[in-house]
């Protein structure tokens, strides 16, 4: 048997015969080499030789030398390379008759980049194998998502083999119907907040986008993002929602959230102090979001996988829209890198997260000490706690700003939800009613 009497053939992880005709078909016409390239790299060609000439056969196209097979040939010889194809570099001519099958050569190159993806999903799968078998601590959904890692990562391979470009004439219509959709209604094109004037500035909560609400300790982000957002989105607009809470069980989120909706006090209702009309809104409360599709957590200690594998869960099961998760700080981190690198990279998992679940992700974060050593105590974005990629990866970044935290008789019962972060719109401080007793911000422009 000569070297190369094994080139034909085909398993299911490769395929000898596609990459001879994709060769071949590049070698008679050189501008398919750019067809193919869009669909296969380099390592797709899994025979050596073949491996080997599809480098060159790019090589040559780069530097604008010719393709064809007896200048491929020279440039074997020029470089020492002939002995590393059979008969001395000749195979390169019977790549010729391969090609005389004709057909498409994307069809060829699709072959050999799909035939690569098994290989590699083979590999990783046998990774993940190994180490689940090996024990350890672990996790299960530690596991699970490096499993789900490399399937992901793979599919977006498999994607990029086939049609992924939009045509513009086919964006006309379904573009312009958007245009009108939002001229005939008073509702943002995301989520509502519950506040008119957040809405304005950030056109609400919009599917794969990640919104970051921040703020000191006992500054009310937990009552924004944890609080109005999931009303307003579940039990005012009827959105599938998901909360997790780390800090909260899900007995306190009740009582907050209850309190809140129906206006009054959390306190009073914990120490048995409700009146004959606190019971009234809390009956009409009940009536009200009886079916609000509300989903809430409050399992501690966290990674991102185990937030991922339940959050996607409930999202096939609900078909959710909205994610609060409260908050950053406390997710387990599995990781011995630097504090700042842990935080900016669990912030891109929450942006990616978003974007493949199409869904508003909403993520509380604390802030650090920056602004109290300011003269002016206005937020800004430097004083995100831990890592500039929180807000480097988040589309809307939000404050909670209490001017009375600062100096006690400023603006008492006022907030300001400073937008420091905003794609393609305004970033504004809006002025708030601090109803904190009630668990709830307030727009000045609704009755209470």
């Amino acid at each position: 048997m000569t070297e190369h009497d094994d080139l034909p053939g085909s398993t299911v992880f490769h395929d000898h015969g596609a990459e001879k005709v994709a060769l071949g078909m590049m070698l008679l016409d050189g501008a398919l080499i750019g067809d193919v390239e869009q669909i296969a790299d380099q390592a797709a060609f899994h025979h050596p030789v073949h491996h080997l000439l599809f480098g060159v056969l790019t090589d040559l196209r780069q530097e604008g030398a010719a393709t064809d097979p007896y200048s491929v040939v020279a440039h074997l010889a020029e470089r020492g390379m002939t002995a590393k194809v059979p008969d001395n570099g000749m195979y390169v001519h019977t790549l010729i008759e391969a090609a005389s099958v004709g057909g498409d050569v994307r069809h060829f190159a699709r072959i050999v980049a799909d035939r690569a993806v098994l290989r590699d999903l083979d590999l990783r799968l046998s990774s993940v194998r190994a180490s689940i078998r090996a024990g350890g601590e672990r996790s299960t959904a530690d596991l699970v998502e490096q499993a789900r890692t490399a399937v992901s990562d793979l599919s977006q391979r498999v994607g990029a083999t086939g049609h992924t470009w939009a045509y513009w004439p086919d964006l006309l219509e379904p573009g312009f119907d958007a245009f009108e959709h939002a001229a005939d209604s008073d509702e943002p094109p995301g989520i509502p907040t519950g506040i008119p004037e957040l809405d304005d500035a950030i056109h609400g909560l919009q599917p794969g986008r990640l919104i970051v609400v921040a703020g000191p300790p006992g500054s009310g982000k937990s009552t924004l993002g944890a609080g109005n957002f999931p009303r307003s989105a579940a039990f005012t607009h009827k959105v599938p929602t998901a909360v997790i809470s780390m800090e909260m069980p899900v007995k306190e989120m009740f009582n907050r959230l209850a309190c809140a909706e129906a206006g009054v006090s959390a306190t009073a209702a914990v120490k048995g102090e409700l009146s004959p009309g606190d019971w009234t809104k809390l009956s009409k409360m009940a009536e009200r979001t009886g079916e609000a599709p509300l989903y809430i957590s409050d399992v501690k200690g966290q990674t991102f996988a185990d937030i991922r594998v339940r959050v996607r869960r409930l999202q096939q099961e609900k078909g959710i829209h909205l994610l609060v998760v409260d908050y950053l700080a406390l997710i387990r981190i599995a990781s011995n890198a630097p504090r700042h690198q842990q935080i900016d990279e669990l912030v891109k998992q929450f942006k990616d997260l978003a974007g493949e679940l199409d869904i508003a992700v909403v993520l509380l974060a604390q802030t650090n000490q920056n602004s109290v050593q300011r003269g002016d105590k206005s937020p800004q974005l430097t004083d995100l706690k831990e890592s500039g990629g929180i807000a480097a990866h988040a589309d809307v970044v939000i404050f909670v700003h209490q001017p009375s935290m600062f100096e006690k008789d400023k603006r008492p019962g006022e907030a300001d939800l400073c937008v420091r972060k905003s794609r393609n719109s305004d970033t504004p401080d809006i002025p708030v009613a601090a109803q904190l007793h009630l668990n709830r911000f307030a727009s000045f422009a609704i009755p209470a």
